[in-house]
């Protein structure tokens, strides 16, 4: 189902294709955040500056694109969000450690934090001050963002900036 329309399909492609082309998270996620920011900001048509901003070879990302690879990514990123148990409900559905998160973003370091298993404690772990002590502690204070044909609550950046964060503490250590 195209949520988005076209440019939305293409970027989602090309996000995937930057995922198989550089499976670390550290390698791809400056690419798919470099993406998915001009996106926010209504340049999704720029999207392919972002290898130059970010010094990347775009031959993989393109040729998994043009090849076709990307749109069996797809279907494989498609085929595990229909099996998703609870199913999804709204956007972004967020899972850690199996559990949804609902739309608990204030505790969304938290959850990580708890499911990290690496030996280096990201820094942003640290500076949690109340860890939850499981995912479902959530549903108690869930409060809805954006369901299935429904305008958002809260801004779709708040998700987006906390996942930076936390990410990049981690690509830090």
């Amino acid at each position: 189902m195209l949520q988005h329309g076209g440019w939305e399909c293409l970027l989602n492609t090309i996000e995937a294709c930057s995922i198989h082309a550089w499976p670390q998270v550290s390698d791809h996620y400056p690419f798919v955040y470099c993406v998915e920011k001009l996106s926010y900001e209504d340049k999704h048509t720029e999207w392919n500056t972002c290898f130059k901003k970010l010094n990347l070879d775009p031959k993989p990302v393109i040729d998994c694109y043009t090849s076709g690879m990307g749109h069996k990514l797809e279907l494989q990123y498609a085929d595990e969000i229909s099996a998703l148990e609870p199913p999804h409900d709204y956007v972004p559905w967020v899972i850690v450690d199996g559990q949804p998160l609902y739309n608990d973003y204030t505790d969304f370091i938290s959850f990580i934090c708890k499911a990290f298993k690496g030996s280096n404690m990201p820094q942003a772990c640290l500076r949690v001050s109340h860890p939850i002590t499981s995912p479902t502690d959530a549903v108690k204070s869930f409060n809805h963002v954006s369901y299935k044909g429904e305008e958002g609550v809260n801004s779709k950046a708040t998700l987006s900036e906390i996942i930076s964060s936390i990410v990049a503490s981690w690509m830090i250590l």
